[in-house]
């Protein structure tokens, strides 16, 4: 088995406004290997542009 080009592990992001706090991921790994494709989609406003 070929090693991971990319490997997350417990990825957390909480957003501080004024309102109050408001988690956008809550511990999130994945891996990615060699010939894989991944895609981060969801409604407009949900926060996967912070991804970028």
């Amino acid at each position: 088995m070929s090693l991971p080009l990319l490997q997350v592990k417990d990825i957390s992001y909480t957003y501080h406004t004024k309102a109050g706090e408001t988690p956008a991921l809550s511990h999130i790994s994945f891996s990615v290997f060699p010939g894989e494709f991944i895609a981060i989609v969801g409604p407009s406003g949900c926060g996967n542009a912070m991804c970028e």
